[in-house]
């Protein structure tokens, strides 16, 4: 079964809680994916009902990004609700994907931007992954808002907050193992911090029947 976006959810945007809600009941055993930011650093922030944190990213010293993921339960619950302490604004935003068989975070990696202003920033590289079909999200948080994109190694935009975006989220379905890497190019300079990671199905090990040797 191919990988395939099901649905993306209703952005959410405020100071905490923020909450971003899917327009249908997410399906049992498919792969939930959830993109948070913060205009300063998000500190101590969670999601309820069994989101499991990836890794955060920072173009300086703020604001930060970050990826969560979750396998929906049964009467998975529409709304996915980010907590933290303080009063920094953000933005949640998440999508739901089926093709998977009990789906698993893979490998993951992150470019902090490190306060320096460029036109092109990497998602950094990971690890090489374990199978041929993976799914990759990557994203981008930067410090001004800049104009356009473009995505090397074939990742398309799944989202972005604007035209003229400071905050943008891409895909890509892997159809060969490898390390995987993407980076966005823009115009005006700003800084920028970056996050990739690929999620699987739970492998599965054959039966292999025991034989027994009678002397």
């Amino acid at each position: 079964m191919a990988i395939a976006q099901v649905q993306t959810s209703v952005l959410g945007a405020g100071t905490t809680p923020v909450t971003s809600s899917f327009p249908a009941t997410p399906t049992e055993g498919n792969l939930l994916v959830c993109y948070a930011d913060g205009s300063t650093v998000i500190a101590n922030a969670s999601i309820a009902n069994g989101w499991t944190f990836i890794q955060s990213a920072k173009p300086g010293t703020n604001p930060t990004c970050s990826l969560w993921y979750k396998v929906a339960g049964a009467a998975e619950s529409k709304d996915v609700t980010v907590t933290w302490t303080g009063s920094t604004e953000t933005r949640v935003k998440a999508w739901e994907y089926s093709g998977f068989v009990a789906p698993i975070l893979d490998k993951s990696a992150k470019q902090d931007g490190g306060g320096t202003p460029v036109t092109s920033r990497s998602s950094g590289t990971t690890d090489t992954t374990t199978v041929a079909d993976e799914l990759c999200i990557a994203c981008f948080k930067g410090g001004i808002q800049v104009s356009a994109e473009s995505w090397s190694n074939s990742f398309a935009t799944l989202w972005k907050n604007a035209a003229s975006w400071d905050r943008i989220v891409g895909a890509l379905v892997t159809v060969s193992s490898g390390a995987k890497e993407t980076t966005i190019s823009w115009t005006t300079s700003s800084t920028m911090g970056g996050i990739i990671a690929t999620f699987m199905s739970t492998p599965t090990t054959a039966w292999i029947p025991k034989v027994i040797m009678v002397m």
